[in-house]
């Protein structure tokens, strides 16, 4: 009474907090609480969800969720099979986009317990797998969740009869059981490897776990635990024909039978007077037996003992009808049989065209990121190339600008001191002298004395032109009497070889700076050359024949004139012949 008062104002408190409280962070700590009555009380957990079902409706996804996996829970925890996946697929899906660590590993782990309760052990097992990845990815610590899911994977491998397997899950499962100092669980640990090694005959493996698992429950003094571990050993050693041992254990076991098992017992019990001979004691307890089992195999072995002891006694009706009863609970059974192995055989073939279409899914999605890929990557690609041509484009049109402007500038200084800019200033001085010669008609003074001082102006200039050719032909002059002028024409006039060394270089751009002031400064203004390219441009400079340079700077006449091209190009951007670009560095 006690035990259900607490229950009632357990559900009667967390109600009420539910319809005081409508924040998210208060539903989320009520579906806790109820989360941790799951696991003492589920059946009153099962009752407060479905009085929350109506108000959960409003909210948010990750509340539902939660409330959803806690139903999913909750069934499962009050053994209700489920009957389909439409529910825990999407929780599953949920989690696993929102990567929700805290929640996913228990998502997956109740997708294997749908599957299972769905007969469809691969895909089952491929969710417990997936939740021990998880956890072992994302190291997360859950003993609990770990041993049931090894319990759960051990089992699905005893119903696939892959008993290799099985001992290992089961060992895992004890070992997080240890952990977690939960005798109980031990105990069933222990009793599930024991069954693994009877089902495979290994008896001795078998008889060492049950005994474990008896001594466990001893230790923690739970008669009803015990029971249960030696009726089932009390089972085998009657089927192993070591009756003694069984009923040894059997009298151990009838202390504290549970309903869950009492059918069990009678089953055992009945076999041991069976097998002993005191067929009267072995007919009361099939009797019994019948009465309280709905299984097909013990009803079956039920009717078909009973039978042979019905035939032993010479009462052959008697033993007609228990024959008769055996054969329609075998046919039953083996249909059953059938029936299973059919549907292991479907749910294989299902999960392997589920796997095939899973692969199909990934390969095809894995195509598209690729091709999603390799096009965003053949447009960045594309784009950065395109960036790069077009700042080099750039450049080179502010190069091409720039290098115009320098030329420019150049060819306005050497019209500045040409014989060009004194004609053109000649026939400005003719009509400055024919407007001021008007001025004075018209007795303009203010315009005579402007008009005046431009013609003054712009004849100073002509004188300053003037001196500077005959001080450029001086230069000029000068220039032919240095050495290496000389060297260098008088070598040309014998035809003789011309070897410069890097002195003889040295005082030939000495002597045409002296001429021709900034000269190579101003070649290097307009382009950056090398070291042959000046050279050339030095030669060309003091009219060394074309000829005579290629053997100078150790070059094919061809590969003079090539080059000639190419300084043209530099200097003004564009392209012309080799006597253009004489022409250039002459006038420079």
């Amino acid at each position: 009474m006690d035990m259900k008062l607490h229950n009632f104002l357990y559900l009667f408190i967390l109600t009420s907090w539910l319809t005081a409280c409508h924040t998210d962070s208060h539903t989320t700590y009520l579906l806790r609480q109820a989360d941790s009555l799951l696991n003492v009380q589920p059946d009153s957990a099962q009752t407060l969800l479905r009085v929350w079902e109506d108000s959960m409706a409003n909210q948010p996804e990750d509340i539902q969720m939660y409330y959803q996996l806690l139903c999913i829970k909750a069934n499962d925890k009050n053994y209700i099979a489920h009957t389909s996946d439409s529910l825990i697929l999407p929780i599953v899906a949920y989690y696993k986009k929102q990567r929700n660590k805290t929640h996913l590993p228990e998502a997956l782990y109740y997708a294997g317990r749908v599957y299972s309760d769905l007969n469809d052990a691969p895909r089952a097992l491929e969710y417990y797998q997936q939740a021990i990845d998880v956890m072992k990815h994302e190291k997360l610590i859950d003993y609990n969740l770990s041993s049931r899911i090894y319990s759960q994977m051990g089992t699905l491998f005893v119903y696939q009869e892959l008993y290799n397997e099985a001992p290992e899950m089961f060992r895992k499962a004890y070992w997080y059981d240890s952990l977690l100092k939960d005798s109980t669980g031990l105990v069933f640990d222990l009793r599930d490897i024991g069954r693994v090694f009877a089902s495979i005959d290994q008896r001795d493996s078998a008889v060492y776990y049950f005994n474990r698992a008896g001594e466990m429950a001893l230790l923690i003094k739970d008669s009803t635990l015990l029971s249960m571990v030696y009726n089932e050993l009390a089972g085998n050693y009657i089927d192993w024909h070591e009756y003694s041992k069984g009923y040894e254990k059997l009298q151990i076991a009838q202390q504290k039978i549970e309903t869950l098992s009492i059918s069990v017992y009678y089953n055992n019990i009945a076999k041991y007077y069976y097998y002993t001979n005191e067929l009267d004691s072995a007919i009361y307890y099939y009797k019994k037996n019948l009465s309280f089992n709905d299984s097909y195999v013990h009803k079956a072995s039920a009717y078909e003992d009973l039978a042979q002891i019905a035939s032993k006694q010479n009462n052959f009706t008697q033993a007609l009808s228990y024959y008769e009863q055996y054969m329609l609970y075998e046919d039953s059974l083996q249909q059953t049989v059938r029936t299973a192995a059919i549907d292991k055989i479907h749910t294989l073939y299902n999960y392997q065209q589920y796997k095939k279409e899973n692969l199909f899914l990934k390969q095809k999605t894995f195509k598209q990121k690729q091709l999603l890929f390799v096009t965003i990557f053949s447009l960045v690609f594309l784009l950065l190339i395109g960036i790069v041509f077009w700042q080099k484009q750039k450049r080179k049109e502010q190069t091409i600008l720039l290098q115009q402007e320098k030329l420019k500038r150049l060819q306005k200084e050497q019209f500045q001191y040409s014989q060009a800019q004194i004609i053109a200033n000649n026939e400005k001085i003719k009509k400055l002298s024919t407007l001021l010669h008007e001025a004075k008609q018209t007795n303009d003074k203010l315009r005579q004395n402007l008009l005046q001082a431009q013609k003054d102006w712009i004849e100073k200039a002509n004188i300053q032109i003037e001196a500077a050719q005959v001080v450029k032909e001086s230069s000029w002059a000068n220039l032919q009497q240095t050495e290496i002028w000389k060297k260098l024409h008088q070598s040309i006039d014998k035809n003789g070889i011309i070897k410069m060394t890097d002195t003889d270089w040295t005082e030939l751009t000495k002597v045409i700076e002296e001429t021709y002031p900034n000269f190579v400064q101003r070649l290097n203004e307009l382009c950056t050359l090398s070291q042959k390219e000046l050279q050339v441009c030095l030669l060309i400079k003091i009219n060394i024949p074309l000829t005579q340079i290629a053997d100078i700077v150790c070059s094919s006449k061809q590969g003079i004139s090539s080059l000639r091209e190419r300084l043209y190009k530099k200097f003004v951007g564009e392209k012309g012949k080799p006597k253009d670009c004489d022409n250039f560095i002459r006038n420079l």
